[in-house]
């Protein structure tokens, strides 16, 4: 959040929104920035939702910034895109902010993500098998905008903060839904003790900064030489089976990510790391992710694309183990 930057603060109503918004808007006369609040109505929770959008826009109208809302329906785009609620309410609140930040003029999205929140990320990623990406947790700022400026803030200190000003929040019913995987998490990190949760922290701290080398290195060496196609991204095997791992796997990220389908990741975590494999291996294969996105080496080239009868076919995984691979370069695809 540079100084004289105009600042659209997302504010959901609960304890860290209010946080951030109150935080901002006190250092907002030292640090010019303008502000600005946006809500997300998902569309469930009934009158308790109507009533955040309510309470936080008084907030709003209390510090004299502009307020913006969004309504939209969370769960009718789960059903549609087959995405978890969570996924589901992810995709539609960030797709909203973006655009209040158009309506606001904002070149900054802040959120209220703390350090709470980056550990849950950490811990969920380690049991889903993720890689760097992903283990490190919440990015501080993104490439759209997004920023997180509270994610070295504990629990203790926002509730601190805002019992010091006696400022009221929000709770929302739905954080006790033990349905939601985030929430069981959260339900067994309160058990943990302090101690524990900083040694966590640090290890995801350390995380964040080696993700921010391998970015500049992927940037630097890999990034130039994948070629994006109308239909197909073609990117040199030779390369990467030199390169390490973790870039292997960023490339392979990136390389599938244009074929994904809204809102989920473009394979899992076993087959990304099936790919990365096969790529150091040096031969030639053919592999189909379960999003039917298409993998295929030939010599130094490897091409990413869309299966061809793909929305025809019904959501799935390869049939059998071995969905691969021919090392004499006659190519099957079980």
């Amino acid at each position: 959040m540079p100084p004289g930057a105009s600042v659209l603060l997302a504010v959901s109503g609960g304890a860290d929104s209010l946080a951030l918004l109150y935080g901002a808007a006190e250092l907002a006369p030292t640090t010019g920035w303008t502000l600005s609040v946006a809500h997300v109505h998902h569309g469930w929770r009934g009158r308790d939702a109507d009533r955040d959008l309510l309470f936080v826009a008084g907030h709003a109208r209390r510090l004299g910034l502009r307020f913006f809302s969004r309504r939209r329906d969370a769960r009718e785009e789960s059903r549609r895109l087959g995405l978890s609620p969570e996924a589901g309410a992810r995709r539609v609140r960030y797709a909203a902010l973006l655009e209040m930040a158009g309506e606001a003029g904002a070149c900054r999205i802040a959120t209220a993500h703390q350090r709470n929140d980056r550990i849950e990320s950490h811990l969920l990623a380690r049991r889903r098998k993720g890689g760097l990406a992903s283990l490190a947790g919440p990015r501080e700022s993104r490439e759209d905008g997004v920023v997180r400026p509270l994610l070295a803030v504990t629990r203790a200190q926002i509730l601190s903060f805002l019992a010091a000003r006696s400022i009221s929040f929000r709770r929302d019913a739905s954080n006790g839904d033990l349905r939601l995987d985030r929430n069981r998490l959260r339900r067994e990190i309160s058990n943990v003790g302090e101690r524990e949760l900083e040694v966590i922290a640090r290890r995801v701290e350390r995380l964040a900064l080696a993700r921010e080398r391998l970015d500049g290195d992927f940037e630097a060496t890999i990034r130039p030489a994948i070629l994006v196609g109308r239909n197909v991204v073609i990117a040199s095997a030779a390369l990467l089976e030199r390169s390490t791992a973790e870039l292997r796997r960023r490339a392979v990220f990136e390389c599938a990510s244009r074929f994904s389908v809204a809102g989920r990741p473009p394979m899992t975590g076993r087959e990304r790391e099936r790919i990365v494999g096969l790529l150091a291996g040096g031969a030639d294969f053919r592999f189909e992710a379960g999003r039917l996105i298409r993998f295929r080496r030939r010599g130094e080239r490897l091409e990413v694309r869309r299966a061809p009868d793909a929305s025809g076919r019904k959501k799935g995984n390869n049939r059998r183990d071995g969905s691969v691979i021919l090392g004499d370069r006659r190519e099957s695809l079980v």
